[in-house]
């Protein structure tokens, strides 16, 4: 075990505290049950779809994007992965098969705003039997801001939950069909990185009044993040991580999950080999959060709370 390291954050008052290998921590979330007012009542997307974001990169967001999917699959959802991070992509290379034939996001055209949605899904490369959307942008960049709508709301089609890789958020200001859809926010645990994560909380927070003011804006137009997930640097970095009691002073609401890197997920994706499978460590973690999730999700006749721009996210104990 490890010591983690502390910074002097405002208002932090936390003593020095030892975390296991696997670093797992469960909270309360600050945010309240409630209603996103305003303009995006205005126009309510009719996709059911959980937006992972995050303000740093290079720690892990599209493996915990699609893990998520792995652990809704196995509590009998039907999921799809939607690889929306403009600036980045990859995820079919992430996940080992980018040699798999099928359909990626530079190559769909919907000049009409539509997409049929059994027709793409027939196209789809299939991970682990959830069918995948992945942005390719060195061998076909992505289309109009149209195209990737009308994507998006075709896999709506043939999945009851969307998992989407936004990557930090941004070019996906004029997605309707991501409009009001709620978010979990991934946070670096380094002085830097939650100070970016503090910025873009800002930003988000900062859209359920603003209104008209960003329309235009190319940052994504999801709600604020249900729950945060924290993930502390690797070995090789020099930064040891900041106490998640320091790092909830200096956000303002609490980290609901904070995980270690597992070199055995690592080596495994930098090998080429893709996401063999759920590290036994992020599977204990995430299971309370997975419950959650698939929780607020209608299916059939089943009644519950739909994870869509319609419905408000309750934030119940993950614990």
């Amino acid at each position: 075990m490890g010591a983690v390291r502390q910074f002097d954050f405002p208002g932090s008052s936390g003593s020095d505290r030892l975390q296991d290998e696997d670093a797992v921590r469960f909270k309360q979330p600050i945010l309240s049950d409630r209603r996103i007012a305003g303009k995006d009542a205005e126009y309510e997307s009719a996709v059911t779809g959980l937006v992972f974001l995050s303000a740093s990169g290079g720690i892990g967001l599209t493996t915990m994007t699609a893990l998520m999917a792995k652990q809704l699959r196995d509590m009998a959802l039907s999921c799809a992965l939607v690889d929306l991070d403009l600036d980045g992509g990859g995820m079919d290379v992430l996940v080992g098969i980018e040699g798999a034939p099928g359909m990626r996001l530079g190559r769909i055209h919907a000049p009409l705003g539509r997409v049929d949605p059994q027709a793409l899904r027939e196209e789809l490369p299939i991970w682990d039997g959830i069918p995948l959307l992945s942005n390719d942008p060195w061998s076909a960049p992505p289309q109009g801001w149209w195209d990737l709508d009308a994507a998006v709301s075709a896999m709506a089609g043939f999945a009851d939950l969307l998992l989407i890789d936004a990557g930090r958020g941004q070019g996906l200001g004029n997605l309707r069909s991501l409009k009001g859809l709620p978010s979990l926010l991934m946070v670096d645990m380094t002085v830097l990185g939650l100070a970016r994560a503090k910025a873009l909380l800002h930003v988000l927070n900062g859209r359920r009044s603003a209104g008209d003011r960003v329309q235009d804006s190319p940052l994504i137009s999801c709600r604020p993040p249900m729950a945060l997930i924290g993930m502390m640097p690797t070995q090789h970095r020099i930064s040891h991580g900041v106490d998640p009691e320091q790092a909830e002073d200096f956000l303002g609401r609490s980290v609901d999950v904070v995980l270690k890197p597992q070199q055995k997920l690592s080596t495994s994706v930098l090998d080429g080999r893709g996401l063999e499978r759920v590290p036994r460590a992020y599977a204990r973690a995430l299971h309370p959060l997975a419950e959650r999730i698939a929780g607020m999700i209608v299916v059939g006749e089943r009644t519950g709370e739909r994870i869509s721009s319609r419905e408000s996210v309750r934030s119940g104990a993950v614990e």
